[in-house]
């Protein structure tokens, strides 16, 4: 098949998918970022498999067991909010207390780097995603309807951090001179952040007229910058772990787009601080 043509049928069905997931139900949501949740924690594993050390436990063995705690720890995460209950977060210091275990029986000599690995990328990626049902449930005081609803927050971060994708990526390829951060991804460029930075304030604007007009005009202008920013730096990190790990995607789940974490990787960064913003602006 055409690469073009290849590229361009895996975007529709990416794009399909996300919008049905997220715009169904807060079940068809929830499922959808579970998905995404144990496949980056496959990627993840994959990527720092280099810089671990093995011994008893072989690496395959390592990977599943990131991966079931990492999908544990997002259901607990659900579970908080659906019952109300937050004895349910008592997974993570479980999970921490595992990884030690499991590095104990080991006998590495690199348990603590091994142990920093595994508990990085709970942090990196799964805290994120399980903060998206946080992030709903301060919504639910508001409204019990999903789309347009509770949902519309998240949604409007999403269509931000793609518009600011598209435009810093039109900008970079007709005026980029000035490379951002040429030592982990050489095709970013100033021109193309700005750019970027431009349409997602210009995206804001009509969002606040769309699906947050119950909202002041700074809650999405400072969404616009979180996306910008944020997310633009969270696409630089995930490329220095690839770099350092070699390789040129972290998956292949999406032919000629990368995996779960090269298509999330904005997204996972700005997560946290849009969280935050919530809770700094009252809402």
């Amino acid at each position: 098949m055409n690469p073009f043509l290849k590229r361009t049928l895996t975007a529709i069905i990416f794009a399909a998918v996300m919008l049905g997931g997220m715009l169904w139900s807060y079940a068809s949501f929830s499922l959808l970022f579970f998905i995404i949740n144990a496949g980056s924690a496959w990627e993840y594993d994959r990527l720092i498999g280099r810089f671990r050390i093995y011994n008893r436990i072989g690496g395959l063995t390592y990977r599943w067991l990131i991966t079931v705690t990492a999908s544990l720890i997002y259901i607990a995460f659900y579970l908080s909010v659906a019952t109300g209950n937050f004895i349910w977060l008592a997974t993570l210091p479980a999970c921490l207390f595992l990884f030690i275990a499991i590095e104990l029986y080991s006998i590495t000599d690199r348990g603590i780097q091994n142990i920093a690995l595994n508990i990085f990328g709970l942090i990196y990626f799964t805290l994120p995603f399980g903060l998206l049902h946080f992030i709903i449930d301060l919504q639910g005081a508001d409204t019990e309807l999903w789309f347009p609803g509770r949902v519309n927050i998240i949604f409007s971060l999403l269509l931000l951090i793609w518009v600011n994708d598209t435009f810093a990526y039109i900008g970079g390829s007709l005026f980029g001179k000035h490379k951002l951060f040429p030592t982990h991804s050489p095709k970013k460029s100033w021109e193309g952040f700005f750019t970027g930075f431009a349409g997602a304030l210009l995206c804001s604007y009509l969002i606040h007229l769309w699906l947050l007009n119950e909202y002041a005009l700074m809650l999405p202008v400072s969404m616009a910058a979180i996306a910008t920013v944020i997310g633009t730096t969270g696409d630089l990190f995930e490329s220095m772990i690839k770099r350092n790990a070699g390789v040129k995607d972290s998956g292949n789940i999406m032919p000629g787009h990368g995996g779960f974490l090269d298509r999330f990787d904005a997204l996972i960064f700005s997560i946290p601080f849009i969280f935050i913003l919530l809770l700094v602006m009252n809402y």
